[in-house]
């Protein structure tokens, strides 16, 4: 099934679904989404805080750039 396995005030990064989750809802890869969570913790609240403090182009994901 394709449910979380965890919360989602946490993110699980031995979750794959959690993952995908995640870097979809932030518009980051995963790989930025580890670093995200390397630098603020697993607090979805503290990822989202880092991510909306990138600059604008660094962290769009499949977006068009021009």
């Amino acid at each position: 099934m394709n449910e979380p396995t965890q919360p989602l005030d946490t993110i699980n990064c031995a979750d794959p679904f959690a993952m995908r989750y995640w870097s979809r809802q932030l518009r980051i890869s995963e790989a930025d989404l580890r670093k995200a969570i390397d630098v603020s913790g697993n607090s979805a609240a503290a990822v989202r805080a880092y991510v909306a403090h990138l600059p604008r182009e660094s962290h769009l994901v499949g977006r068009p750039r021009g």
